[in-house]
């Protein structure tokens, strides 16, 4: 799990993308503005990028009320609410409590109003279950009611049968809430109104709080919105609605409604933000007025009508043209499906030279691998600006597409499960010139093959052999352990591997990119926090469900391998190799319904790879150091004088001072000595690795099998070491299983007796005999692999900084992960 730091990060690089492109924080630069323009860079641009979607801000009803207030109570009323409000507040509250027909209280803004709203409310010995797309703003207020004792979790999106095992479990007496948005604010689905009124009519112990922001004033009756026009009366007496007096309500702040009057006076009188934030300001309290009364007049149908028909022509021309239109549904907010954030900031960038705004969905609003364009239908745009821009999307998608080297096909294989089915060819129109998809280049093939065998073993370990325990012999001993021809196991044990090794070569066969992928079950907390791992496994016990937070994971390498596992030649056409190997493993990932492709252990400081793994839709999180021994001495004399001053005192006093104590037994894989070690020995250095293994919450896997030690026994290039301490018992007492080629010693896992490892230094035994393994073989690196920071610091190796790269599919088990990590105790 990618730490919050690490999330940032992330978010951050994608938006300083955008930043560099001039599609996010820019500055419009008109003198005056009509709402249907918008001047971005100097070019004069169609407006398909604004919320106001009656175009009730310019109305001069409107603009009358904002100066009659500036004149008659000024540009603010500096007071808290608590003390004493605006003239304009008691009316502004009773217009709108007319308007949604039930108590209103105004807030700062809508997030403040769920800050204020749902800790006072959810009582602590209530549950906050919030919808997986619910709105950020309600996720950040559940951390308050998480504080205040209340059980918080996530459903997955508009998953009810989910919600209703919640409500059974918890029992009647249980007060559940269920969070959720009334339109989600960028696949545009809507709150399922007739489920979950069934839903409540069988348990009455469900509460719903509804964030309408972007279904209020366009819809309902007198534009009270979805959630309040679409739910039944009876679940209404148990529903909390906040929405936007932004947006289309063309005025500021937000507005909570309540079922009855005693929840609007606690919130009013107890919730935080209206106790200590600022009131929202006269000019704007105006405003509020003012829209109030016009969405009561005569005039709203007719304006939402106008909306609505333009909704519906935006559709049936997307529909005409083939467009990948996430959502159909009837409302003014429209997502087109791009798929990688360089294709969707391509298509935007297009757009814009085309004269339309736009906006760019990337990661986090989106899951990085389904970013698309936005577009928000206003009454302030014509016929023939919806007909366009329609036109204009037809034409530059395919081309965007081509720009990135992507296709329609990799769209469809990321918004499949959106789509419901493949939507037809973009179509050409006889206004639009569409540009043929780039190919693949035609020099370059791609090999695919699932047995280590089908490779060529010398090329193989000649591209990646030397980097890690990948070369053929270790593959061979993977597949021996992990691999399976029934490919259904992997779903009933997390044993079960699928091996995809990939090689990209160039018109004369030169191998251009070569890599390898697992496809395995994968613990969603294998990075987090021990204490986070520990109380994952904890309910993974408590559950009887080994499964709990688990994900299967088309990922580059193997959970046992370490090291960069990718070849790339940059002397020849890398990028367009390296993007075959993606669809590769995205087509993986389609077929085995994996939740992510993640590319492990590429290097730090590579920019190149990295602006290039950014645009194609990737996050980088950073992974813990590996650590890298250079063998370039051949005595204990050379090994010291190369260490600093407490480094040689710790190595002549715990490790070198303890060695002529310790039996040390190597058993090479393969060998007569090997292959004839008792079963009961075997079972003993098993138990050790388990030993570790249940201490290992850092790094926190599922443990290997034990036909992982017959393997290494039984295969070449494979080490066993094997410590005995005869003075204190006749049992081994540390185990070390190494991958050994010529050029590396590497060790792989290890097993410790913790009985001997404070006094006897065991575990620094290992460390060292590693080293002799080198020597002895006159390889020139021992790569310790990560963990043990300090220990192998000791041994003068050196920290090597390495990167993942995760795209994933969905992020609902991470962001479930972290939600539980969010509720442990801290200190």
């Amino acid at each position: 799990m990618a730490t919050h730091e690490d999330l940032l990060a992330a978010v951050d690089e994608t938006f300083s993308e955008g930043i560099r492109r001039g599609l996010l924080h820019a500055h419009a630069e008109d003198h005056e503005l009509d709402g249907r323009h918008v001047t971005l860079a100097g070019r004069r641009l169609r407006n398909f990028g604004s919320c106001s979607y009656l175009g009730w801000e310019l109305d001069p009803r409107m603009k009358a009320a904002v100066r009659d207030a500036v004149d008659r109570y000024g540009t603010q009323f500096s007071s808290s609410r608590t003390y004493v409000s605006s003239p304009l507040y008691r009316t502004a509250e009773e217009e709108l409590t007319a308007l949604f027909g039930r108590p209103a209280v105004i807030t700062p803004s809508t997030s403040m109003g769920h800050l204020a709203a749902m800790p006072t409310l959810v009582r602590s010995s209530d549950v906050l279950l919030l919808d997986h797309q619910v709105h950020h703003s309600v996720q950040t207020a559940a951390t308050l009611v998480r504080a205040g004792g209340a059980h918080v979790a996530l459903l997955p999106h508009d998953d009810l049968d989910a919600l209703e095992q919640e409500l059974v479990r918890q029992g009647p007496s249980r007060r559940v809430w269920y969070a959720a948005d009334g339109l989600y604010s960028m696949y545009a689905d809507f709150l399922p109104a007739q489920r979950l009124d069934a839903l409540a009519a069988r348990h009455p112990n469900l509460w719903l709080y509804v964030d309408d922001a972007h279904g209020a004033s366009w819809t309902g009756r007198h534009g009270r919105g979805h959630a309040l026009e679409q739910l039944s009366a009876e679940t209404l007496r148990r529903t909390v609605v906040a929405a936007s007096l932004n947006k289309s309500f063309a005025a500021a702040g937000g507005v909570v409604t309540f079922p009855d009057a005693e929840s609007r006076r606690l919130v009013a009188t107890v919730g935080g933000p209206l106790i200590f934030s600022g009131p929202v300001q006269p000019p704007m309290l105006g405003a509020i007025v003012a829209s109030a009364r016009l969405h009561r007049g005569a005039e709203l149908p007719v304006r939402q009508g106008a909306l609505r028909h333009r909704i519906e022509l935006f559709n049936r021309l997307a529909a005409d043209a083939g467009l990948p239109l996430v959502s159909p549904s009837v409302a003014p907010i429209r997502y087109v499906g791009a798929g990688t954030a360089a294709v969707a900031y391509r298509l935007t960038e297009r757009l814009r030279e085309a004269g339309f705004l736009v906006n760019t969905a990337a990661f986090p609003a989106v899951p990085a691998k389904r970013c698309g364009v936005r577009l928000t239908l206003t009454t302030h745009l014509t016929d023939d600006d919806v007909a366009d821009v329609v036109t204009a999307l037809a034409q530059h998608l395919p081309a965007a597409l081509a720009d990135e080297g992507s296709s329609m096909a990799d769209l469809r294989r990321a918004f499949g499960r959106q789509l419901g089915e493949e939507p037809r060819p973009v179509t050409r129109r006889a206004t639009a010139t569409i540009p043929a998809p780039r190919p693949a280049p035609a020099d370059l093939r791609l090999e695919r093959s699932r047995s280590v065998d089908e490779l060529d073993g010398r090329e193989w370990d000649a591209l990646l052999g030397s980097r890690g325990a990948f070369d053929v012999a270790g593959l061979r001993t993977l597949a021996a352990v992990f691999g399976s021809p029934d490919r259904t196991r992997r779903d009933r044990t997390q044993d079960a591997w699928d091996f995809t090794h990939l090689v990209v070569r160039d018109g004369d066969g030169t191998p251009v990119v070569a890599t390898f992928f697992t496809t395995a079950r994968w613990k969603d907390d294998m990075l987090s926090p021990a204490p986070v791992s520990r109380e994952v496994e904890r309910r993974r016990a408590a559950s009887g469900d080994p499964f709990f937070l688990t994900s299967t994971v088309v990922g580059m390498g193997s959970l046992l391998t370490e090291g960069d596992h990718l070849y790339l030649d940059r002397g020849r056409n890398w990028r367009a190799a390296l993007r075959m190997v993606l669809q590769a493993a995205r087509a993986e990932e389609d077929a085995t319904g994996a939740s992510a492709v993640v590319l492990r252990d590429l290097p730090d400081g590579d920019d190149e790879l990295h602006g290039f793994l950014l645009g194609e839709g990737f996050l980088r999180v950073p992974l813990p150091v590996s650590w890298v021994r250079e063998v370039d001495v051949h005595d204990d004399a050379a090994f010291l004088a190369g260490l600093t001053r407490k480094q040689r005192y710790h190595q002549r006093t715990r490790v070198l001072a303890h060695e002529p104590g310790f039996e040390v037994t190597v058993l090479a894989g393969g060998s007569p000595e090997a292959a004839a070690l008792p079963a009961v020995e075997r079972d003993a250095l098993y138990g050790l690795y388990r030993a570790v293994h249940a201490r290992a919450l850092e790094l926190n896997v599922f443990p290997l099998p034990r036909a992982i030690v017959d393997a290494v026994l039984e295969r070449p290039g494979w080490e066993t070491v094997v410590l005995r301490r005869p003075a204190l018992s006749a049992a081994p007492i540390a185990v070390a299983v190494q991958h050994v080629t010529d050029e590396h010693v590497a060790p792989v896992f290890v097993g410790l007796d913790y009985r001997y490892v404070a006094g006897e230094h065991s575990y620094q035994q290992l460390l060292l005999q590693a080293l002799r393994s080198a020597q002895r073989r006159g390889a020139r690196r021992v790569l310790y692999g990560m963990g043990a920071d300090l220990q192998k610091s000791r041994f003068g190796a050196r920290p090597v900084t390495r990167w993942t790269y995760v795209q994933p599919t969905e992020t609902y088990q991470s962001d479930v992960l972290a939600h539980l990590a969010a509720g442990l105790p801290t200190g």
